[in-house]
């Protein structure tokens, strides 16, 4: 008895190292950049994902898009969402996604960040971005103001062009952040599972 309840518990450490379950990408993509950076994460770690939609979608043509980015900025709007997120009651884990405008979040991410107010008390937010050359800036500043309670973590880009045109490098830099974060790459979870199966078939030896 004693024996198959140290193979049970080994069995559920092994399990426990990463829950994929309470994890959730939340992002905003404008040009479809920063949903392949999100599809690049889903790639690695099989997690729910949730798209930040506009009410009133944003103009196609980039000139109209960077005037009323700014008039955003300037006015402090808050763009309504189509159908915002409220219940992240199961995720201790967010990966907030966005593309960086005029050095800074969009708006539209800081309507959803303020409608899930209280409920981010206790996460972790993990922000992640797409710039032309720009890097962070101070976008995790805003995500740290806009998200009281939450422990916003060190923020991570990568280029449009790197997003769009080297795949495999954007990939590879996806599974360095996942791996420093999270003690996860795809060759640990298949090492994992190996491990487990190993453990099983001494319990069932055992058992029968």
């Amino acid at each position: 008895m004693k024996k198959t309840l140290i193979i049970f518990l080994l069995i559920k450490t092994i399990l426990s190292e990463f829950d994929e379950s309470k994890v959730i990408i939340i992002y905003f993509t404008k040009t479809g950049t920063t949903e392949k950076f999100a599809e690049y994460i889903q790639e690695f770690i099989d997690v729910d994902s949730y798209k930040i939609v506009p009410l009133i979608e944003y103009p196609a043509e980039s000139e109209k898009m960077t005037i009323i980015a700014k008039e955003e900025r300037e006015n402090n709007t808050r763009p309504e969402i189509k159908e915002p997120l409220t219940d992240i009651s199961k995720y201790d884990i967010i990966l907030l996604g966005y593309p960086l405008w005029n050095g800074d979040i969009p708006n539209i991410l800081i309507t959803q960040l303020e409608l899930l107010g209280e409920n981010l008390k206790g996460k972790k937010i993990y922000p992640f971005n797409t710039h032309g050359s720009s890097g962070i800036q101070n976008s995790v500043n805003t995500i740290k103001k806009y998200s009281v309670g939450a422990e916003v973590e060190e923020g991570f880009a990568i280029t449009q062009n790197d997003i769009l045109n080297e795949k495999e490098i954007s990939k590879n830099e996806i599974n360095k952040w996942l791996n420093k974060n999270f003690g996860f790459t795809p060759e640990e979870d298949y090492s994992k599972y190996i491990k487990l199966n190993y453990f099983i078939s001494i319990l069932l030896y055992i058992l029968l």
